[in-house]
């Protein structure tokens, strides 16, 4: 039985602390915003920094950078949809059990055909010169802490071999089997990227032993139907109240193991009916009566987020913060978000920065003059967070293409 309506307005003022935009709800350092926020998208590098520099007080990038690499209270995993993430440490045994471990026999299985296509080894053989490739790449490691993709390719020269794919069709090209491999391995809990090759923006990383960085994780520690159910719960508790099809497309789940980690979480957690949306929305039973309690702030805030920021891709359905008409703007045909403005906790607009470090920003809907104010006072805190520094997503709307070419 779902419990009396509430507004959207409440909906998105509780998501504003919970997800620490609100000014009031800041985190006090970034390994806790990581656990209070699941984790945090890493596909692009400066996504990472840029979502926790709008969310913790005082942020420092060194202390992110700490908590990856020296204090290793955070990491990067492949998790969900499998993609790259920075999570907690410790919860690393759920994500793996979650979310790893249903794609690793698939992935093996295309790995094995690559090789046959690019001309390795004959199918019959693919399994075992794939066994064979890993085992070399761990001896790499075996004799150094650290290695890098080129690293790796002198001692396993199959890594610099390439495949064409899609030959004359415009989404064709070459791929590298070692970005493929690299990948398998960091999907089955052998490597890790534990240190960033270069600025704070690249993609380019050093690898380590999983087992030699963390050699405390048990990645077995939890069977994976319980490891689903803690992710639900700690999705819920984030990102809700939402709908069950968005925790499947977040998660990447089927709608199996969506329905089995509900039922599993049991009367912990409620549906709720949200003003204005289609459907009912899970809470946490817990979280129910501070939701109903929450007032519209009557002070206006800002949040300028960047690309792939996890709270915008945290839904399937994004209409509770923006509007339809802004959707082809803002995001890319891959449904990936761009540069995003908020006020009160809505979308309003889009940003970008040019090649000077300034940063720019149109607003697609209508705003009051203190809000207009706040949002340029927020810019002009971003240019002197990023120094002069252009940060250049690799996932953008048409909207931040636009400004960043001026």
């Amino acid at each position: 039985m779902a419990s009396a309506p509430v507004s959207i307005e409440q909906v998105l003022g509780h998501l504003a602390r919970r997800q620490h935009l609100h000014p009031a709800s800041r985190a006090s350092d970034v390994v806790r915003l990581v656990d209070d926020i699941v984790a945090l998208h890493a596909t692009d590098p400066a996504s990472v920094v840029l979502s926790a520099w709008a969310r913790v007080d005082g942020f420092e990038r060194g202390a992110l950078e700490r908590a990856i690499e020296e204090q290793r209270s955070l990491v990067r995993a492949i998790c969900m949809r499998q993609t790259l993430h920075v999570v907690g440490a410790a919860a690393l045994p759920m994500f793996f059990q979650a979310l790893a471990e249903r794609h690793i026999r698939s992935e093996q299985r295309q790995n094995e055909k690559v090789l046959v296509l690019a001309g390795l080894c004959g199918p019959e053989e693919a399994s075992a010169r794939l066994d064979d490739i890993e085992t070399r790449v761990m001896l790499v490691l075996g004799r150094s802490e650290y290695a890098s993709a080129r690293e790796f390719g002198e001692a396993v020269p199959e890594l610099r071999a390439s495949m064409t794919y899609a030959e004359g069709k415009a989404y064709g090209g070459k791929i590298g089997i070692g970005t493929r491999i690299l990948y398998l391995m960091g999907l089955r809990g052998l490597l890790v990227r534990a240190r960033v090759r270069g600025t704070w923006r690249s993609t380019q990383y050093d690898y380590a032993a999983l087992s030699r960085w963390l050699p405390e994780v048990d990645l077995g520690a939890l069977e994976p139907a319980e490891a689903r159910a803690k992710l639900v719960r700690a999705y819920i508790r984030a990102f809700g109240p939402a709908t069950a099809e968005d925790i499947q497309w977040w998660a990447g789940f089927t709608k199996g193991d969506t329905r089995a980690a509900l039922k599993a979480l049991g009367p912990g957690v409620v549906e709720v009916e949200v003003a204005g949306l289609e459907g009912l929305h899970l809470l946490l039973a817990e979280d129910l009566e501070r939701l109903c309690a929450v007032t519209p702030s009557s002070e206006p805030f800002v949040s300028l987020l960047p690309s792939l920021d996890p709270y915008v891709m945290g839904y399937r359905d994004r209409r509770r913060f923006l509007a339809p008409e802004h959707h082809s703007a803002l995001f890319d045909r891959s449904g990936n978000a761009g540069p995003t403005v908020w006020v009160g906790g809505r979308v309003v607009g889009g940003w970008a920065t040019r090649k000077d470090g300034s940063v720019v920003y149109r607003l697609l809907e209508p705003c009051g003059e203190e809000e207009r104010s706040l949002v340029g006072a927020e810019a002009r805190r971003l240019e002197e967070a990023l120094g002069g520094e252009r940060v250049a997503p690799r996932f953008l709307g048409p909207l931040a293409r636009e400004l960043a070419r001026g």
